[in-house]
């Protein structure tokens, strides 16, 4: 048997791809930032080698070049994007606007180089909008679009007065951008390059300064804000599955498969490579200890993952609200000859989360919400089943200072429909007066209401204008129906520990003979059955063992078998792994679920402590660190005489 070569770890551009410049400025650097772009189109994806989407950004695959043309790094090129972002519904209640999302973008940008600081390349596009970009795919050039007759620079327009006299958008409390020439001032027409963004009389479209489309392709037309970081090409799931014995495609682009390096090329199912190389235990040396390696290792990616979003979550005090594999990738560094890769491996958090704070006017209170509506997905709660739209009748009973300068409404509140809430979930409703509309935050109390589908309700203090207050006091005692309202849930940190307890389940109990819903819900019953014989004597890995005894089906469901692809059945698996360390290892997966029961925690998905949101995620890391030091202590040990030694031992007892 040999290693790979540990010297051949040149990185070169993949055949009919070339690297340009991501500005002018660029061109004349010996290190140079720049966009992998594709000669010819790919049927599928394009010239572009796009990595993702986020909430807010286009991420590109781009690479440092040296003055010979060879690469020095991979890198991922995020570029800001509101246009996914127009037509939400948090866009509608004005929770978005083009500020709003700069200064998140700066906010996570310092987060980030906090968290991955030797991963960030700064350029100052962090911060400040670069120029508008396109690509000259035949010269292999930048294109920033100039104005034909003063032949100066096209720039993103923040130019409230400008835009305002012109009868746009304004930039501050819109999503929508327009590109204008400064050195023209008032007469520089501007170009819309958001979707749906007004034109009129003052506008021009980009395709008149564009360039012809046959040769110039976009890169940044909108001119938003940047970040350069290291690319890491492998993503969570596919690492995963490389754990679990399957092999990996490669790096996809569109039809084609991209070649970014050795390392990346040993995972591939063409590379024999993968068996010496990226485990300690070789495969013949049996599964003994290959399965207790591959829990280790799953245990190490797992943590990996927690503080990451641990340490997120402390910088930005903000939950994500939208983890999934996708948040992650996996960084494989470069070992020395001999040494196994898979130890190498880092999980690296590469999305800051949807999460928006709910605009409430003039207040403290803090609400979070995804930026964009939800989907259903395995790895979000479903907070609830029924409606928390409609309409509703508001009866104001007294309008009263709360402290100082704040002002809250008490009043009853009506509805037809069904609805559900949590006790710190608030409703937002919208009351039309004559002084123009009112955007109210209130708790709901079923209990102190005097008929049946009648609530009470006390709005959050706001600072409110005296003459908007006037008008409240003259509603006192004035139904008022047909006030559209929406539950707002308290969605914090839990929320986001719901999702890494999701991930666990997909990364230590899904394998090629199961799937992660079914997975999920044998979980979830699994802990609804313990709660339900819950005997505070009885520590919760104990409880585990109890139910796994008293039924059979449960370490079928739930049994280490499923940490590989390998064929074996519970019996074999437990042989491998001390059922003591599994039942332990469900336990902790179990506590993740936030929920009313003894064993969570946490009890909801807002029981988070404002100003430590982080802190809910402790529990779990300090957890998975003693985890993985005793696993870490099994590999180190003699597993074939081990079971040697059981086996005679089984015979005996027989």
């Amino acid at each position: 048997m040999s290693f790979s070569n540990t010297n051949s770890r040149l990185k070169t551009l993949p055949e009919g791809y070339v690297a340009i410049p991501i500005s002018e400025d660029q061109k004349s650097n010996v290190l140079k930032i720049c966009v992998l772009v594709r000669n010819k189109p790919d049927d599928v994806a394009g010239h572009l080698v796009g990595i993702r989407n986020t909430m807010d950004a286009a991420v590109f695959l781009g690479c440092i070049i040296d003055s010979s043309g060879r690469v020095q790094e991979w890198l991922e090129l995020r570029i800001q994007n509101s246009a996914s972002l127009i037509d939400t519904v948090s866009a509608a209640r004005q929770v978005l606007s083009n500020t709003m999302l700069d200064n998140r973008w700066r906010r996570q940008c310092q987060a980030l180089e906090e968290l991955e600081g030797a991963a960030i390349v700064k350029t100052g596009w962090e911060s400040e909008q670069p120029l508008p970009t396109f690509l000259d795919i035949s010269k292999k050039s930048p294109v920033h679009p100039l104005e034909t007759q003063s032949g100066a620079a096209w720039k993103l327009c923040k130019d409230e007065g400008l835009l305002q006299q012109k009868g746009l958008p304004a930039y501050g409390n819109s999503l929508h951008r327009y590109l204008y020439v400064p050195k023209l001032g008032g007469d520089s027409p501007l170009v819309p390059v958001t979707p749906g963004a007004l034109s009129n009389d003052s506008t021009k479209p980009m395709s008149e300064i564009s360039g012809d489309p046959a040769r110039i392709i976009a890169l940044n037309p909108q001119a938003g804000l940047m970040l350069v970081k290291k690319y890491v090409p492998i993503n969570l799931e596919t690492f995963v599955d490389i754990l679990n014995g399957k092999p990996w495609d490669g790096l996809k682009h569109g039809r084609s498969i991209l070649d970014l390096g050795e390392t990346l090329k040993a995972l591939t199912k063409d590379e024999p490579t993968i068996s010496a190389d990226g485990w300690l235990f070789l495969e013949s040396q049996g599964r003994c200890g290959r399965m207790i390696e591959t829990l280790h290792l799953k245990l190490r990616l797992l943590a990996d993952i927690v503080s990451s979003v641990r340490s997120l979550i402390y910088h930005l005090q903000r939950p994500l609200l939208n983890i999934s594999p996708e948040s992650w990738q996996v960084e494989l560094g470069e070992p020395g000859r001999g040494l196994p890769f898979f130890w190498t491996a880092r999980a690296v958090l590469n999305d800051a989360g949807d999460a928006v704070p709910l605009a409430i006017e003039k207040s403290d209170f803090k609400y979070y919400l995804p930026a964009r509506t939800p989907g259903t997905s395995v790895y979000r709660p479903l907070v609830t089943s029924l409606p928390t739209q409609g309409k509703a009748a508001i009866r104001i009973r007294k309008v009263l200072p709360d402290t100082s300068d704040t002002t809250a409404v008490e009043g009853t509140f009506t509805t037809q429909e069904r609805i559900e809430m949590a006790s710190n979930d608030v409703v937002w409703f919208r009351l039309n007066l004559a002084c123009g509309d009112i955007n109210l935050y209130a708790h709901l109390e079923k209990d102190s209401a005097m008929a049946a589908g009648e609530w009470r309700f006390r709005t959050v203090a706001q600072k409110i204008h005296e003459t908007r207050i006037s008008h409240l006091r003259k509603a006192e005692g004035v139904p008022v129906a047909d006030v559209p309202f929406e539950i707002i849930p308290l969605l914090s940190s839990p929320y986001d520990l719901y999702s890494l307890a999701v991930m666990a389940v997909r990364i230590l109990l899904v394998d090629n003979t199961n799937s992660l819903p079914v997975t999920l819900d044998e979980t979830l019953s699994l802990l609804h059955q313990i709660e339900a014989e819950y005997d505070e004597s009885t520590g919760l890995q104990q409880q585990i063992s109890k139910v796994f005894k008293d039924d059979q089906r449960w370490p079928q469901a739930l049994g280490p078998h499923h940490l590989t692809f390998d064929e074996m059945t519970p019996d074999e698996a437990f042989s491998l792994i001390p059922s003591e360390l599994w039942l332990t290892t469900l336990a902790v997966v179990l506590r993740m679920f936030p929920g009313p029961g003894p064993y969570s925690v946490c009890k909801n998905y807002g029981d988070a402590p404002q100003g430590g949101l982080h802190k809910v995620f402790e529990t779990t890391l300090s957890d998975l660190d003693n985890l993985i030091l005793r696993t870490r202590s099994f590999i180190v040990a003699d597993w074939k005489s081990n079971r040697e030694i059981a086996s005679v031992i089984r015979k005996f007892l027989v």
